[in-house]
């Protein structure tokens, strides 16, 4: 063992330890190199010492070898550990990064959905309360329209002697804007009132409204206040004729609920020049006409005062015809009790001649005898089929104009059914 009190041994053993453990990655070479060391110095060239430190070198380089193992595996355990937390790492930062963007992009879809939720909650309100404030106004505009209409048409304006009809509101008729708001063509009639009276009749007149064929026999309708007489200054001789509230022409509806009790001077000065008026415009223009005549009677009078009239035409907003207007129930030189019907007239009543017929005779026959005409023209000239009657198409096919009156030439040789004066009416 002198060996090791040799100080160049020390010297030596420590400073390959240190070597070995600094270079732990030729531990593997320096094992090696003491392996043939030890047998270099134990077999070729013994040498104890040198072989003594080659066996130290061997046992330190082994140990340094299993060291350096262990930290290697240790590292790598480590590496791996640190690599497999830098992806779970990395992998979760991307889970969260993913998730917050998805988040955020939710958050602000919900948002927007919120505030869209909310504009279109806004604007819904918005245009309710629009409609509901157009509504009011237009409840309110028809109310007072309704309300004028009821102090207008409540009672009968005062009418100058001599005129047939007078303007009312200016002549303006009082159609709320949903009454001149369509043009499809209708027609209606109220329901009689207790007393068996009409009422206001409403239309919107157009060509289509208007009837091909001629007016049927009304004879047996006998509306309120139908006091029939028979005046000499009354043009055709019957006083009371009647009257359609829309007329004939421009619908073609003769029931009992448009027909009224009207004189001979209120059914053709006041009436008919206006319902030809709307039946003009209509058939030139093809256009429509809101149109309502309301009868006014006044407290519980069976014979109406008047009529309002009242006509609109609608493509046109009124320029082509508009106007508002009564006709007074009167006929000049008669006095009228308006609460039956009754009338007087200082003008003597025509009466019918009463023919007596006597015993017939048994005479020659001779030549037949061919009455005249009464003045004013040839009878043959328009009795088509010669049997001594003309009808209204023989009269129209003639060239003469409906309708013909009492005191026509052609009158006594036409058909009046109902007793007014009036054919073709």
């Amino acid at each position: 063992m002198g060996i090791f009190k040799n100080k160049k041994v020390w010297i030596g053993l420590v400073l390959a330890t240190v070597i070995t453990i600094m270079l732990g990655d030729l531990a593997g070479l320096v094992f090696i190199g003491a392996c043939i060391g030890i047998w270099y110095f134990k077999k070729k060239r013994p040498n104890k010492d040198y072989s003594t430190i080659s066996i130290c070198l061997a046992i330190m380089s082994f140990f340094v070898i299993g060291i350096s193992g262990v930290n290697a595996e240790s590292d790598a355990d480590v590496a791996t550990v640190e690599e497999s937390s830098s992806e779970s790492i990395e992998s979760s930062n991307e889970e969260e990064l993913a998730a917050m963007e998805e988040s955020k992009q939710k958050k602000e879809e919900e948002e927007k959905a919120k505030e869209k939720a909310e504009s279109e909650s806004k604007e819904e309100e918005r245009k309710k309360a629009e409609a509901e404030s157009t509504a009011t106004a237009e409840k309110e505009a028809k109310e007072e329209l309704e309300k004028k209409t009821v102090e207008i048409q409540g009672t009968a304006p005062s009418i100058p002697d001599g005129a047939a009809y007078v303007e009312v509101n200016g002549n303006v008729p009082l159609f709320t804007n949903e009454d001149i708001s369509s043009t499809e063509a209708w027609d209606e009639y109220g329901e009689m009132d207790s007393f068996k009276r009409v009422t206001a009749a409403n239309a919107v007149l157009g060509t289509e409204s208007m009837p091909a064929e001629e007016r049927g026999n009304i004879s047996d309708v006998y509306p309120t206040g139908w006091e029939q007489e028979e005046y000499a200054n009354v043009s055709g001789g019957w006083l009371y004729n009647r009257s359609h509230l829309i007329g004939h022409q421009l619908t073609g509806y003769d029931g009992a609920n448009n027909l009224i009790t009207g004189t001979r001077y209120f059914n053709v000065e006041g009436m008919l020049p206006f319902e030809n008026f709307v039946a003009n415009y209509v058939e030139t223009t093809d256009n429509h006409v809101r149109y309502r005549v309301t009868p006014y009677f006044e407290g519980n009078n069976l014979l109406a005062s008047g009529i309002y009239m009242e006509g609109f035409s609608i493509e046109d907003n009124g320029e082509g015809l508009q106007f508002h207007i009564y006709v007074p129930n009167i006929q000049p030189g008669v006095t009228l009790d308006y609460a039956t019907g009754d009338s007087l007239s200082d003008e003597p009543v025509v009466k019918e001649e009463t023919v007596v017929e006597e015993p017939a005779i048994e005479e020659v026959p001779e030549e037949p005898v061919v009455e005249e005409a009464p003045s004013g023209g040839d009878v043959n000239s328009v009795d088509a089929n010669g049997n001594g009657k003309v009808t209204i198409q023989e009269a129209k096919d003639a060239g003469f104009s409906m309708p013909l009156y009492s005191d026509h030439w052609l009158y006594p040789y036409m058909d009046d059914r109902d007793n007014d004066g009036m054919v073709g009416e």
